[in-house]
């Protein structure tokens, strides 16, 4: 028996059990992951590593945070060895050996594996992963352990044991004995079955113990406010007051930012002038330049620390409503229940430390109806108005928005299957372009670490490629190739190129040239006959080859040369109305020559009268390009 305050936990139940109606719509997930990992969890399967991202598919936050990415770490590890990991969850899965020492060993082989392939790094397998990892196997005996949220709830619960940063292992344990009590009580409560019944559908797991509630139970007590002195109160505001000094966040500077987000000085001193002054900001630019990567670091800047508690972010899409931003009814059951959006809550916590800059970040901003989702708040949101008070539609309630809340949208430039932003929004906002980084002075540095002769010449054709799309009339500069695509923590190979080039840019300039063997044009969702020419192929192709010999065989001396005619003295007032003679390649190695001259044809051969030949210019072409020689 654990001693605990068992007023504190009657008091919080009641609480918890009040809340329930509002509360659950958001953390569904919970139940919705385990039933789903039971599922798909397969440990001898032939394909772990798809099998694994299968299983974790639903855990949402659970295995991913701002800065903390355990699950897709774990994806990375498969790729580098697969058979490793499966072995760290069959140690950890092994219900015969130690719990302590299991978590220990999980631990131990992430690091081993993190040395080995991304030294300096982190891997993220922190006992929080190690944990939801256990319940997600075994939910009817495990929980998730969460530093911040266990700490407040032994702490409410008067309990002889609270957690420090930094615990072990076998402290862990004791958590989860806290945990085992509490589960205990709440199986003896019949209205937390009831709820339980009546909101769990059969896409989640039934949670029989009502470990997976517990579990709940500590989030609900870790991030909401003292409601053990008001038992009976529906809490609503989260706690916004950091338990930690200023000093625990980790500071995060201007030449922190230049040297992550490959951006000029000059750009991000204008940013950051827009966001000040305007309040409200939309990136644009070609995917891959980084827009979201910038965002959250902007803020982190502007904050001068990185203080998640004070950044939202949302992603927009198509059926997403002012219901789910500012508020609106829900169905709860047999009735309907009045749910306060994530922007409402956002503007809450803004509104509770107006000192403190809180920064809103949407990204696709122009894949939802914007006009529907922020309703009257089109009007709040613009800088003039904010602070300023207007009655909401679903409740008679004054709401405003603050004066330090800050708007981040992004939006690419590229998708042109969807309309403009409308007059009434464009205005509010200010828009700022974000071009391919590649001159910044943070790439060049980035490329100079990296020391790759294959990814310089790979920089160097997207730099060019990026040229001739920018002059391309049927796209422009907002198709260019962005940088991030070529952004790696990781030391970079042969079979990484192979995989950007393919997977990556090849398939985005096929979506940009040719859909159904037409292009598109410039009118949103309309399309046209390809102009793509055999003239534009071509150049592709010649310089493929060129740059092939350059990178494959540098014992020769690869490059267009200039063939110059072979005209005497008095024939040389001539050469000003002849064309120029500029090869296509010219190998050199010694005195030997090689020219190659490169062609690119829909159809290789020409036809006259139905008789096939080949293009007899290209003859001509080469004939005099030797006789020169």
């Amino acid at each position: 028996m654990v001693n605990i305050n068992f007023d504190n936990l009657t008091a919080i139940i009641d609480s918890y059990k009040q809340y329930f109606a509002d509360h659950y719509s958001d953390e569904i997930y919970k139940w919705k992951a385990v039933r789903h990992f039971q599922l798909h969890w397969d440990i001898e399967a032939d394909d772990f590593k798809g099998m694994l991202v299968q299983a974790l598919g639903k855990t949402g936050n659970l295995l991913i945070s701002m800065n903390n990415f355990p699950k897709k770490m774990l994806e990375r590890f498969c790729e580098i060895d697969s058979d490793k990991v499966r072995k760290m969850f069959q140690i950890l899965y092994d219900e015969t050996k130690d719990l302590a020492y299991r978590m220990d060993s999980f631990k131990h082989s992430a690091d081993e594996l993190v040395k080995k392939w991304n030294k300096g790094k982190q891997h993220y397998q922190n006992f929080n992963a190690i944990t939801t990892y256990l319940w997600l196997r075994y939910p009817d005996k495990y929980y998730i352990y969460k530093y911040s949220c266990a700490r407040e709830f032994a702490k409410k619960l008067d309990a002889a044991f609270v957690p420090k940063r930094g615990i072990d292992a076998k402290s862990i344990v004791e958590i989860f004995k806290l945990y085992d009590e509490v589960a205990i009580i709440l199986q003896k409560d019949s209205d937390i079955r009831n709820l339980l019944t009546d909101k769990l559908s059969e896409d989640c797991y039934q949670d029989e113990k009502l470990r997976t509630t517990v579990i709940d139970l500590v989030y609900f007590v870790g991030n909401f406010s003292n409601f053990t002195q008001m038992p009976k109160q529906i809490i609503e505001k989260p706690i916004n007051d950091n338990p930690l000094p200023d000093s625990s966040f980790e500071k995060y500077t201007e030449e922190d930012f230049l040297r992550e987000v490959y951006l000029n000085k000059a750009d991000f001193d204008m940013l950051r002038h827009l966001v000040r002054t305007k309040q409200n900001v939309i990136l644009q630019g070609a995917p891959g330049v980084g827009k979201t990567f910038c965002a959250r670091r902007l803020a982190w800047a502007m904050m001068e620390e990185k203080d998640e508690s004070r950044i939202a972010f949302i992603q927009f899409h198509q059926n997403y409503s002012y219901e789910d931003f500012v508020m609106g009814y829900k169905p709860m059951g047999e009735t309907f229940e009045l749910q306060k959006g994530l922007f409402y809550k956002f503007c809450q916590n803004a509104s509770n430390h107006p000192d403190k800059d809180y920064f809103f970040i949407i990204d696709e901003i122009n894949r939802g109806n914007l006009s529907k989702i922020f309703g009257e708040l089109l009007m709040l949101i613009e800088k003039d108005y904010r602070g300023e008070k207007l009655t909401l539609a679903y409740k008679d309630e004054k709401f405003s928005v603050p004066r330090n809340l800050y708007i981040i949208g992004m939006m690419n430039t590229a998708d042109r299957s969807l309309a403009l932003i409308d007059y009434a929004l464009r205005r509010r906002f200010s828009f700022f372009e974000m071009r391919p980084g590649f001159d910044t002075e943070g790439f060049k540095a980035y490329q100079k670490e990296k020391k790759n002769d294959r990814f310089d010449v790979l920089v160097e054709l997207i730099k060019e490629l990026n040229k001739q799309i920018e002059a391309d009339d049927s796209l422009g500069a907002g198709f260019e190739i962005g940088h991030s695509y070529l952004c790696t923590k990781n030391p970079i190979s042969d079979q990484w190129l192979k995989a950007v080039v393919n997977y990556d840019i090849i398939p985005m300039l096929q979506e940009y040239f040719i859909i159904d063997g037409m292009l598109m044009t410039t009118e949103s969702g309309k399309y046209r006959m390809t102009t793509f020419s055999d003239e534009h192929l071509n150049r592709l192709f010649e310089r493929f080859v060129l740059e092939y010999y350059r990178t494959h065989h540098k014992e020769l001396s690869a490059n267009p040369d200039r063939i110059y005619w072979d005209i005497n003295d008095n024939e040389s007032c001539m050469v000003e109305y002849l064309p120029i003679m500029k090869s296509d390649i010219v190998l050199h190695k010694g005195e030997r020559t090689l020219i190659i001259d490169t062609k690119y044809y829909g159809k290789a051969m020409q036809y006259h009268f139905s008789k096939p030949s080949i293009h007899s210019n290209n003859l001509y072409q080469i004939f005099t390009y030797v006789k020169k020689l």
